[in-house]
Order: structure tokens, then C-alpha cells, then sequence
């Protein structure tokens, strides 16, 4: 755990603390378990914090030492992400890749997913994930990954062995990184002067505003404001120069960032994400007691909805293993006493308990098999693209629960 976190911020060093929504006791949310693990699980608290002075919400670091060495999650079992990840690779060879001799980098590359859209372009690609297990999915694809954490010294290694990046992604994986400041440092020495520096996050507005207090566990230790960026950046006289909102992730932004040109201003459309960040109250603490009366009304709702399936004798299963599943299900003390077990098409989990509420996860085909009443559907950023997948469960009879932004039954 980094104690300093526990009271600094994590982008701007700012003490201006807050300890705001107590989520209470957590196992590691992609830790899924072995049965032979589930009596010597480890929990940790979860307790999330802001920033008052740039507006990053933030959990202290607990994850153990290597845990991300062997990695359960890939986001090639979503369909959108596959057009997503096409669709930003294009962007990059039209806008920021101009030579075929320009080098880009994905940071947690994963499986390869964005890395072997590019690499189809003909984009001279490099892959950095400490993740062995899913790295070597990369490398079976025919990609160059090297399987460690970054930090100044991979920076430098990859430095010597490839030369600079014209362009270096983040997509969803910076949120993960405790030392934000080494990782930082990292880009510096790895960008190139002309390079940029692109970051996909989920994103403080929507977390306020669609309370999703789900997307902050103990693998996303950070959702970030554009300010708490902002903030960040300027330390490594780094500026961001453009933001596209996104809908992946419940809510996300992809943020462009470039080392600082002389007598530089803030654009336009950056200002007017700061402004808004002001606007909803980020920075003042009387926000914060509502946020969490608001999360605890969410509970309440779910925990009646599913007490009423309950008592009608109905059966109840969970779709989507995801991380924020977790987050809710430990929250809500959602158990196999409610839910049968969790349906998920990634393999990596089959046969696995989730964190904490040790719910079994099974093949999506087992749905086919049992025909169960309702499907709470966890991974409910991607709750349409499921529900378009189970139209035979729909056709059958049977019904979502889709918990966010206000539980409700379809």
C-alpha cells in the first residue's frame, strides 16, 4: 500500500483531502479465486477520496506487490471494444502517424487489442503490459510486447532498443497506477519532443453525475479530472491540448497531451471541461455528503428489487464478471444467497469465485441451460450490447436488472 496516498494526492501532492464514501471490506476486484483459495482470501478496505484542490477522486494503493503479473480481465470479449480500439487506431494513422517510421506505444497494451489494429495499419507498434499471461496473448498474435511494469527504466530500455514514440496510449490502465509522478517520468524519456501522449480514463464528471461510485476499486485507484491531469502534467512541463468525450466505460475521456510549447494557453475546449468540473461542485466539499446519500439510496433500491425477486421464488444470475461488479456486489452484500452464479464469456474466469461474495462464474451457455427469471447485469456499461446477446433469455421470458444510474428492471 503507498501510506502517502492515504493523505496526499496522487497528481498534484495537494494534503486538501477529503475521505468521503467508506465502501467497506474488498478482495482485489479482479482477484477471482481458486476454490482452494476462498478460505484464505485477504481483504482490504475500500475508502474513496477527492482532492479539493484538483479534483481527483482516489483510493489508497493496496494492491500486492505483482499482482498485475498474471491478469484476468482482456477486452476483446466486448464487441464495442473491438470498434473502438479499430476506430482509434485509424484516428492515429490519420492524425499523429505520418510516417510509416513513427513508433507507437500502448501502454497496458493487454491482449493486443489496439495494438493489432494498428500493427494492421501498418503502424510500427510496441506493446508494454507486466501482465505475462494476457502479454503472451499479444506475442501469439505476432506483436512486440515487453512484459514489464513501466517506469523511467523500461522507458529507457525501450528507448534503446526501438527510439522514441511518436505517439504513447494509456487506455484504461493509467488509472491503475499508484506512482503517477514515476509513470510521468517514463513518458518524458520515452516521447518524443513532436510525440503525444493520449490517456483514456473514466472521468470525474460522469462519475458525479451518474454515480458511479462502481468504477473506483482497488486496481482503479484513480478517477481523474481534467484539473487533477492538468495539475500533473505541468510538472513534467507537459500540456493537454485537445479532449474527446467518450461513452466506453459508462463515461470516459480520452486525453491528448504534448510536451508544453513556449507562451502556451489553455484551449478552448479544455477550459470548458474545468469549467464545468467547477460548475458540479468538484472542488467543494459539501458535494460529497450528498454524492454519498445518493450511492446508499442506489443500494437501498437494488437490495429491495432483488429482496421482492427473491421472495417470489424467482431465480436470479449475474451477468459480467467485471471489476465493478465487484465493487457493487461487496457494497450491496449481494451473496450466492441472491445470485445463482455469474455468467461471463471470458474463459480466464470459468471455474473462478468472484472477491469477496465468492459467486461461481460460469459459460454464458449455462443461461441457455437453466433458464434462470432475471439477470442482474454487472457489466452494465455494456448492459445494451448483452441484452442484444440474450435475446433468447429476453425472448424466454426473462428479465434485466440494470443498476445504474438508477436500478431499474427491463
Amino acid at each position: 500500500m503507498s501510506e502517502r496516498a492515504a493523505t496526499y494526492c496522487r497528481c498534484c501532492n495537494s494534503e486538501n483531502m477529503l475521505m468521503y464514501l467508506p465502501l467497506g471490506s474488498h478482495g482485489p476486484a479482479q482477484g477471482f479465486l481458486k476454490a482452494s483459495q476462498l478460505a484464505d482470501e485477504t481483504l482490504f478496505e475500500l475508502n474513496t477520496h477527492v482532492c479539493l484542490d484538483c479534483g481527483l477522486i482516489q483510493i489508497p494503493n493496496r494492491i500486492p506487490p505483482d499482482f498485475f503479473r498474471h491478469y484476468l480481465w482482456v477486452p476483446s470479449t466486448a464487441t464495442e471494444m473491438h470498434a473502438h480500439f479499430g476506430n482509434l487506431a485509424a484516428k492515429l494513422k490519420d492524425t499523429l502517424l505520418a510516417s510509416e517510421d513513427d513508433l507507437f506505444v500502448d501502454i497496458g497494451c493487454n491482449d493486443g487489442l489496439l495494438l493489432k489494429a494498428a500493427h494492421d495499419l501498418n503502424i510500427k507498434t510496441l506493446g508494454i503490459d507486466p501482465a505475462e499471461n494476457i502479454g503472451q496473448m499479444a506475442k501469439d498474435k505476432g506483436l512486440i510486447v515487453i512484459s514489464e511494469y513501466f517506469n523511467p527504466e523500461t522507458a529507457k530500455l525501450a528507448l534503446r532498443q526501438y527510439g522514441h514514440a511518436k505517439v504513447i496510449t494509456s487506455n484504461n490502465t493509467f488509472n491503475h497506477i499508484d506512482d503517477l509522478h514515476n509513470f510521468m517520468e517514463g513518458i518524458d524519456i520515452l516521447l518524443a519532443d513532436e510525440g503525444s501522449f493520449l490517456v483514456e480514463v473514466p472521468q470525474a464528471i460522469e462519475y458525479i453525475n451518474k454515480l458511479m461510485f462502481d468504477n473506483i476499486y482497488h486496481e482503479h485507484l484513480s478517477v481523474f479530472s481534467v484539473k487533477s491531469l492538468l495539475d500533473l502534467y505541468t510538472s513534467f512541463n507537459m500540456e493537454i491540448y485537445d479532449i474527446d468525450p467518450l461513452t466506453v466505460q459508462g463515461g470516459s475521456m480520452r486525453v491528448y497531451a504534448r510536451k508544453a510549447k513556449e507562451q502556451s494557453t489553455i484551449p478552448e475546449n479544455v477550459q470548458r471541461w474545468l469549467d464545468k468540473e467547477k460548475a458540479i461542485g468538484l472542488l467543494d466539499p459539501a458535494s460529497y455528503p450528498k454524492y454519498k446519500v445518493a450511492v446508499d439510496t442506489i443500494r437501498n433500491q437494488l437490495l429491495d428489487i432483488l429482496k421482492q425477486i427473491k421472495s417470489a421464488g424467482k431465480t436470479i444470475i449475474g451477468y459480467g464478471a467485471s471489476a465493478k461488479g465487484n465493487t457493487l456486489l461487496n457494497y450491496c452484500g449481494i451473496s450466492t444467497d441472491t445470485l445463482d452464479y455469474i455468467a461471463d464469456k471470458n474463459t480466464l474466469k470459468h471455474g473462478m469465485f468472484s472477491p469477496g461474495m465468492h459467486i461461481p462464474v460460469v459459460p454464458v451457455g449455462k443461461i441457455d441451460q437453466d433458464k434462470p427469471d432475471y439477470m442482474l447485469i454487472l457489466a452494465w456499461n455494456f448492459a445494451d450490447e448483452i441484452m442484444q446477446q440474450q435475446s433468447a433469455f429476453k425472448a424466454a421470458g426473462g428479465k434485466f436488472i440494470i443498476p445504474f444510474p438508477k436500478p431499474i428492471v427491463i
